[in-house]
């Protein structure tokens, strides 16, 4: 059952480092990019804050193997940490945005 949380954590790695390895690209939906100039700053900025679906994810996996009964509880801490980051990413857009 680790394994579902090992493959949230390696999605949202892959798109974490899509994003700061190819910042020009329209990734995030939730976004509204203003210029080609914001793209790259918003993707750089928006890239660390995913990693911490991953760290949450990565330390549910290591749990899970531990306590395989604790699985589906832990699959609200997953939930929760990616709806975290949506809310620090979309919180820091303004002060992106500004400049």
């Amino acid at each position: 059952m680790a394994n579902i949380y090992l493959f949230i954590g390696v999605l949202f790695l892959g798109i974490a480092a899509l994003l700061y390895f190819v910042p020009k690209r329209r990734i995030l939906n939730f976004v509204d990019y203003d210029g080609q100039a914001s793209i790259v700053r918003i993707n750089r900025y928006a890239a660390p804050r995913l990693l911490l679906p991953v760290a949450v994810s990565a330390g549910c996996a290591y749990i899970v193997e531990m306590r395989p009964e604790l699985a589906v509880p832990l699959l609200f801490p997953t939930i929760l940490s990616v709806l975290a980051a949506v809310v620090w990413i979309s919180a820091g857009l303004t002060r992106l945005k500004d400049r």
